[in-house]
């Protein structure tokens, strides 16, 4: 989810600011609402600050009062630097304040004036909204390409580098649940092979009852049917599935 986050000296502004985005998240130009919310929305520095702190992996869309709330544009650079995902942009009518912010490079997604009477800067803002999301979807794409999704109970789930995933076995008597290796721990995940192996590419299916990580496989014993996992963990090919492995493995 994208959330939105709002610091902004003039309540009546703010509010005003807070129905552009939210009706944006509603109607815009999908066919669905868009995955986003505003959770803060500010005249107080801190809160701003500590909700991000608490929240490092989140993405964001922050709309900065950088006039008459925060000054400091190396806050907001940081910021950029250390969360997973964050546009940010500063609202001002001061050519002092945008003077600077050009000056520090400060790379905002844009910097808006504060009169949301003028039709001109209400497209602005449902424009960068949209620009925004489309970054944070394309930013999240990227990134769960490179992470391993499961849930240990209904609507919790969890999210672990995927090459720390070694293999996913099938459970005796249990057709709700596998059994993850990673690290160097166990876990009973809710889902069935069939499953992963449909959403992940690097899920080799090595015989009936495993799965392994293409990408930890360090040696395969052609004479023995098996590999070998950079965990030391072995696994029997299956006669079915070995030339289709060697295959997928590239070797010859």
């Amino acid at each position: 989810m994208l959330t939105a986050l709002i610091l902004e000296g003039n309540s009546m502004y703010r509010h005003k600011l807070q129905n552009i985005i939210q009706n944006r998240i509603r109607v815009n130009d999908t066919l669905d609402e868009y995955d986003m919310e505003i959770a803060i929305s500010t005249d107080n520095l801190s809160d701003i600050l500590n909700h991000i702190a608490a929240h490092k992996d989140k993405s964001f869309l922050i709309f900065v009062d950088i006039d008459t709330v925060s000054h400091d544009l190396n806050i907001w650079k940081q910021i950029k630097d250390n969360v997973v995902f964050a546009e940010i942009i500063y609202l001002s009518d001061s050519y002092n304040s945008i003077q600077k912010i050009i000056a520090a490079r400060a790379e905002p997604l844009d910097i808006l004036c504060k009169n949301l009477a003028d039709d001109f800067t209400i497209q602005r803002v449902r424009e960068n909204i949209d620009i925004a999301f489309a970054r944070y979807k394309k930013n999240v794409l990227a990134n769960l390409a490179n992470f391993f999704s499961y849930e240990m109970t209904h609507g919790l789930v969890e999210r672990i580098p995927f090459d720390q995933v070694y293999s996913i076995e099938s459970i005796i008597g249990n057709n709700k649940q596998v059994r993850l290796n990673y690290r160097n721990l166990k876990e009973d995940i809710l889902g069935s092979l069939k499953h992963f192996e449909e959403q992940y590419d690097y899920l080799l299916r090595c015989n009936r009852t495993t799965l392994v990580n293409i990408t930890n496989i360090i040696r395969i014993d052609k004479k023995n049917k098996s590999l070998t996992l950079s965990n030391g963990q072995i696994y029997p090919i299956s006669t079915r599935r070995f030339k289709n492995t060697i295959k997928i493995l590239g070797q010859t």
